[in-house]
Formats: C-alpha cells, structure tokens, sequence
C-alpha cells in the first residue's frame, strides 16, 4: 500500500462514524487559570497562567464529561467551534488571579473584571485616573502593593529555605557514602 492510498483512506475515515456524532455533543472553549508552579516557586505567591480548556458533554449523560486542555485533536476535531471562540478570545494574562486573593470580596472581583482589572498585579499598577473610578481604589492598590511586596520578600525566603533543603539532603547522602566506606574499609582489614 503507497502513502497516496493511505492519506485517501485517512480523510475518507474522517468523515466515518469515529466523529459522525460530535455536532450533537455540547462542547465549550474557555479559559482556566492554571498555577504555574515554577514562577508561583519563584514569587513566593500563587501565579496562574490561562490556559485553553475544552468541556465536552453528551446531552442526557451526566456521567459523560471530558474537561481537559485542548489539544491540536480536540481543536481539529471541533476546527467551527474552536475558531469561533480563538475570535472572541482576548489576550491571556499571567499573574495571581483577583479571585485567589483573600483581601477581595466577590463584589470587589466582579467589579474590577468589569473594568478589565484581572490580577493583582493589574490592580497594583493601575493610574491613577482610571483607579479614582473604582471606590475605595487606593486602599485596594495600596494592600495589593504591600501583597506583591510582602511575597516577593517570601519568595526570596522561600529559595533559600529549599536550598538549604537541598544541601541537608546532599550532606546527609555523603554521611551515609562516608558510612559506608568505613564500613567497607574495616570489614577489608579483618579479611587482611
């Protein structure tokens, strides 16, 4: 069999049963905030990026529900969907999302998104002409200045404490090496 005949059978196969369903599944791309464990290690807070997500459920299952990142197949494989969703999508953003942040009320949240404040880091650098519409706005940038303040003071804490980890855990190792030798070198000179 040439590869001609097999890229024919792959795309007559795409239209097979395998998808034949898949307009009649529900499915939704949207945006999670996910933590991004390095750079969260690196601030000393919690940093989340946004990620794409797809949600695909079969209508009358509630047993059936696939949540997961989308993938170059599920964005294939939903090309309609997934395009109509990349053009209404705006512009990721990375850093400790309001919502995770236990200074703020849900109020507060809903309010700051509606103004397209997403993260605290946002929140700390806004202008002032644009804050003064906000109430209780510099009180808000104030405490978001201490918190990024305050953790990247932690994370400078938080480094070393896992580098000083690192080295009990190596001199603990060479201990044990060092233990072993001595053990090796006096079972040696009983034999002598």
């Amino acid at each position: 069999m040439d590869a001609l005949q097999t890229y024919d059978q792959a795309a007559v196969m795409e239209d097979q049963p395998r998808y034949a369903l898949d307009k009649k599944l529900f499915v939704q791309f949207y945006l999670r905030a996910v933590m991004n464990t390095f750079k969260s290690a690196q601030e000393g807070r919690p940093i989340f990026d946004e990620v794409d997500f797809v949600r695909i459920i079969v209508p009358g299952d509630k047993n059936t529900i696939v949540d997961t990142k989308v993938t170059p197949e599920y964005a294939h494989r939903f090309a309609d969907r997934y395009e109509k969703y990349r053009k209404n999508q705006s512009q990721a953003v990375s850093g400790t999302p309001l919502e995770v942040w236990p200074q703020m009320t849900v109020g507060q949240v809903a309010e700051l998104k509606a103004m397209n404040v997403h993260t605290v880091e946002q929140l700390a650098e806004l202008p002032d002409n644009l804050a003064q519409r906000i109430m209780g706005s510099h009180d808000l940038r104030r405490r978001a200045n201490a918190f990024l303040d305050a953790a990247a003071g932690e994370a400078t804490n938080t480094k070393m404490a896992s580098e000083l980890a690192q080295r009990d855990n190596e001199i603990e190792m060479l201990k044990a090496q060092m233990l072993q030798m001595q053990q090796l070198i006096q079972s040696k000179s009983k034999k002598e």
